[in-house]
Protein backbone atom coordinates (compact mmCIF):
# COMPACT_ATOMS: atom_id res chain seq x y z
CA UNK A 1 0.00 0.00 0.00
CA UNK A 2 2.73 2.25 0.82
CA UNK A 3 4.02 1.97 -2.48
CA UNK A 4 1.15 2.92 -4.74
CA UNK A 5 0.12 5.44 -2.12
CA UNK A 6 1.69 8.20 -3.70
CA UNK A 7 0.17 7.16 -7.19
CA UNK A 8 -3.19 6.77 -5.88
CA UNK A 9 -3.47 10.23 -4.09
CA UNK A 10 -2.35 12.22 -7.48
CA UNK A 11 -4.85 10.25 -9.71
CA UNK A 12 -7.56 11.13 -6.78
CA UNK A 13 -6.49 14.89 -6.74
CA UNK A 14 -6.58 14.91 -10.74
CA UNK A 15 -9.93 13.48 -10.06
CA UNK A 16 -11.25 15.59 -7.51
CA UNK A 17 -10.70 18.54 -10.01
CA UNK A 18 -14.24 18.70 -11.68
CA UNK A 19 -15.30 22.15 -13.06
CA UNK A 20 -19.18 20.87 -13.78
CA UNK A 21 -19.71 19.40 -10.01
CA UNK A 22 -17.64 22.61 -8.59
CA UNK A 23 -19.69 24.82 -10.74
CA UNK A 24 -22.88 23.19 -10.11
CA UNK A 25 -21.98 23.26 -6.73
CA UNK A 26 -21.65 26.96 -6.73
CA UNK A 27 -25.11 27.45 -8.75
CA UNK A 28 -27.07 25.61 -5.86
CA UNK A 29 -24.95 27.28 -3.04
CA UNK A 30 -27.52 30.36 -4.66
CA UNK A 31 -30.74 28.40 -5.00
CA UNK A 32 -33.61 28.95 -2.46
CA UNK A 33 -31.89 25.88 -0.72
CA UNK A 34 -28.17 26.12 -0.74
CA UNK A 35 -27.01 23.68 2.22
CA UNK A 36 -29.50 21.59 1.33
CA UNK A 37 -29.22 21.36 -2.25
CA UNK A 38 -25.39 21.11 -2.25
CA UNK A 39 -25.32 18.24 0.11
CA UNK A 40 -28.01 16.61 -1.79
CA UNK A 41 -25.82 16.83 -5.04
CA UNK A 42 -22.64 15.80 -3.30
CA UNK A 43 -24.12 12.91 -1.56
CA UNK A 44 -25.30 11.51 -5.33
CA UNK A 45 -22.11 12.51 -6.78
CA UNK A 46 -20.15 9.88 -4.43
CA UNK A 47 -22.79 7.79 -4.28
CA UNK A 48 -22.16 6.61 -7.51
CA UNK A 49 -18.56 6.75 -7.30
CA UNK A 50 -18.99 4.22 -4.63
CA UNK A 51 -21.31 1.66 -5.95
CA UNK A 52 -18.82 1.75 -8.87
CA UNK A 53 -15.64 1.39 -6.91
CA UNK A 54 -17.26 -1.34 -4.69
CA UNK A 55 -18.35 -3.48 -7.88
CA UNK A 56 -15.32 -2.90 -9.57
CA UNK A 57 -13.44 -4.50 -6.15
CA UNK A 58 -15.86 -7.27 -6.13
CA UNK A 59 -15.59 -8.19 -9.72
CA UNK A 60 -11.86 -7.76 -10.13
CA UNK A 61 -10.33 -7.88 -6.62
CA UNK A 62 -9.29 -11.29 -6.85
CA UNK A 63 -7.73 -11.34 -10.73
CA UNK A 64 -4.41 -11.29 -9.91
CA UNK A 65 -3.15 -13.46 -12.42
CA UNK A 66 -4.25 -10.83 -15.29
CA UNK A 67 -4.62 -7.39 -13.20
CA UNK A 68 -1.08 -6.71 -14.64
CA UNK A 69 -1.64 -6.99 -18.45
CA UNK A 70 -5.42 -5.83 -17.71
CA UNK A 71 -3.99 -2.79 -15.86
CA UNK A 72 -1.65 -1.44 -18.41
CA UNK A 73 -4.59 -2.21 -20.68
CA UNK A 74 -6.72 0.44 -18.69
CA UNK A 75 -4.09 2.33 -18.15
CA UNK A 76 -3.27 3.12 -22.21
CA UNK A 77 -7.31 3.09 -22.86
CA UNK A 78 -8.18 6.00 -20.31
CA UNK A 79 -4.88 7.75 -21.38
CA UNK A 80 -6.09 7.48 -24.92
CA UNK A 81 -9.36 8.87 -23.80
CA UNK A 82 -8.45 11.70 -21.75
CA UNK A 83 -5.97 12.96 -25.15
CA UNK A 84 -8.84 12.53 -27.14
CA UNK A 85 -11.16 14.57 -25.06
CA UNK A 86 -8.63 17.16 -24.44
CA UNK A 87 -8.05 17.80 -27.92
CA UNK A 88 -11.61 18.09 -28.75
CA UNK A 89 -12.22 20.68 -26.39
CA UNK A 90 -9.40 22.26 -27.09
CA UNK A 91 -10.55 22.67 -31.41
CA UNK A 92 -14.74 22.59 -30.10
CA UNK A 93 -15.76 26.34 -30.48
CA UNK A 94 -16.96 27.68 -27.00
CA UNK A 95 -20.37 27.09 -26.60
CA UNK A 96 -22.79 30.36 -26.76
CA UNK A 97 -25.26 30.12 -24.18
CA UNK A 98 -25.85 28.37 -20.69
CA UNK A 99 -27.94 25.15 -21.17
CA UNK A 100 -31.57 24.92 -20.13
CA UNK A 101 -31.15 23.46 -16.68
CA UNK A 102 -29.50 25.80 -15.07
CA UNK A 103 -32.25 28.24 -15.34
CA UNK A 104 -34.28 25.49 -13.24
CA UNK A 105 -31.60 25.38 -10.34
CA UNK A 106 -32.77 28.23 -7.99
CA UNK A 107 -36.33 26.17 -7.77
CA UNK A 108 -34.94 22.23 -8.01
CA UNK A 109 -35.41 20.20 -4.73
CA UNK A 110 -33.20 18.11 -2.60
CA UNK A 111 -34.46 14.45 -3.95
CA UNK A 112 -33.77 15.96 -7.15
CA UNK A 113 -30.10 17.29 -6.82
CA UNK A 114 -29.63 14.12 -5.46
CA UNK A 115 -30.66 12.37 -8.58
CA UNK A 116 -28.79 15.00 -10.65
CA UNK A 117 -25.40 14.07 -8.67
CA UNK A 118 -26.09 10.40 -9.36
CA UNK A 119 -26.35 11.17 -13.24
CA UNK A 120 -23.10 13.60 -13.06
CA UNK A 121 -20.41 11.17 -12.14
CA UNK A 122 -21.22 8.79 -15.24
CA UNK A 123 -21.40 12.04 -17.53
CA UNK A 124 -17.63 13.35 -16.58
CA UNK A 125 -15.71 11.27 -18.48
CA UNK A 126 -12.76 12.73 -17.54
CA UNK A 127 -13.07 12.06 -13.96
CA UNK A 128 -14.79 8.46 -14.76
CA UNK A 129 -11.47 7.46 -16.37
CA UNK A 130 -9.26 8.64 -13.71
CA UNK A 131 -11.47 6.91 -11.08
CA UNK A 132 -11.16 3.78 -12.92
CA UNK A 133 -7.44 4.50 -13.04
CA UNK A 134 -7.15 4.42 -9.47
CA UNK A 135 -9.15 1.54 -8.92
CA UNK A 136 -6.70 -0.06 -11.53
CA UNK A 137 -4.16 0.84 -9.43
CA UNK A 138 -5.71 -0.10 -6.14
CA UNK A 139 -6.28 -3.74 -7.10
CA UNK A 140 -3.16 -3.89 -8.59
CA UNK A 141 -1.65 -3.47 -5.12
CA UNK A 142 -3.21 -6.82 -4.27
CA UNK A 143 -4.92 -5.36 -0.87
CA UNK A 144 -6.58 -7.32 1.73
CA UNK A 145 -10.56 -6.33 0.71
CA UNK A 146 -9.79 -4.11 4.04
CA UNK A 147 -7.37 -2.58 2.86
CA UNK A 148 -9.10 -2.08 -0.41
CA UNK A 149 -11.90 -0.31 0.65
CA UNK A 150 -9.85 2.15 2.62
CA UNK A 151 -8.13 3.05 -0.70
CA UNK A 152 -11.66 3.40 -1.89
CA UNK A 153 -12.28 5.20 1.02
CA UNK A 154 -9.15 7.61 0.82
CA UNK A 155 -10.22 8.02 -3.07
CA UNK A 156 -13.48 8.98 -2.24
CA UNK A 157 -12.30 11.05 0.33
CA UNK A 158 -9.84 13.41 -2.06
CA UNK A 159 -12.70 13.18 -4.35
CA UNK A 160 -14.92 15.04 -2.16
CA UNK A 161 -12.59 18.03 -0.55
CA UNK A 162 -13.13 20.66 -2.84
CA UNK A 163 -16.92 20.11 -2.74
CA UNK A 164 -16.97 19.61 0.99
CA UNK A 165 -14.53 23.03 1.05
CA UNK A 166 -16.93 25.24 -1.13
CA UNK A 167 -20.17 23.75 1.22
CA UNK A 168 -18.05 24.68 4.39
CA UNK A 169 -17.37 27.80 3.51
CA UNK A 170 -20.83 29.13 2.93
CA UNK A 171 -21.93 27.55 5.99
CA UNK A 172 -19.07 29.23 7.98
CA UNK A 173 -20.02 32.31 5.95
CA UNK A 174 -22.85 33.05 4.15
CA UNK A 175 -22.54 36.15 3.43
CA UNK A 176 -19.10 36.75 2.66
CA UNK A 177 -19.17 33.39 0.68
CA UNK A 178 -22.27 34.20 -1.41
CA UNK A 179 -19.54 36.91 -3.19
CA UNK A 180 -16.80 34.60 -3.03
CA UNK A 181 -18.71 31.64 -4.88
CA UNK A 182 -20.27 33.81 -7.53
CA UNK A 183 -16.60 35.46 -8.50
CA UNK A 184 -15.51 31.47 -8.51
CA UNK A 185 -18.49 30.59 -10.56
CA UNK A 186 -17.56 33.29 -12.97
CA UNK A 187 -14.29 32.55 -13.41
CA UNK A 188 -14.67 28.72 -13.54
CA UNK A 189 -17.36 29.65 -16.32
CA UNK A 190 -14.91 31.35 -18.58
CA UNK A 191 -11.67 29.06 -18.15
CA UNK A 192 -13.47 25.21 -17.48
CA UNK A 193 -12.36 24.96 -21.10
CA UNK A 194 -8.70 25.35 -20.19
CA UNK A 195 -8.63 23.37 -16.89
CA UNK A 196 -10.58 20.67 -18.98
CA UNK A 197 -8.26 20.84 -21.50
CA UNK A 198 -4.62 20.99 -19.45
CA UNK A 199 -6.30 17.75 -16.93
CA UNK A 200 -7.17 15.42 -19.87
CA UNK A 201 -3.93 16.48 -21.65
CA UNK A 202 -1.27 16.15 -18.61
CA UNK A 203 -3.43 13.09 -17.28
CA UNK A 204 -3.41 11.41 -20.69
CA UNK A 205 0.01 11.39 -21.49
CA UNK A 206 0.63 10.02 -17.95
CA UNK A 207 -1.87 6.91 -18.16
CA UNK A 208 -0.31 6.27 -21.59
CA UNK A 209 2.78 5.84 -21.14
CA UNK A 210 2.20 4.28 -17.89
CA UNK A 211 0.00 1.73 -20.09
CA UNK A 212 2.63 1.26 -22.68
CA UNK A 213 5.59 1.28 -20.67
CA UNK A 214 3.91 -0.78 -17.84
CA UNK A 215 5.22 1.78 -15.26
Amino acid sequence: MRDSLPGLIVLAIGGSIAPPLLLLTTLFLGSRRPLLNASALTLGYLTTCAVIGVSGLVLFGGAESTVSTVGRLISATVGALLIVLGLRSLLSPPEASSPRWMESINSMSPPRAFAFGIALFPLQVKNLAIFVACLNLIIASSLSPQGSIVALLLVLVIFAIPVLVLISLYAALPHKASTMLGSLQTWMGNNNRAITVVICLVFGAFFLMRGLLGA
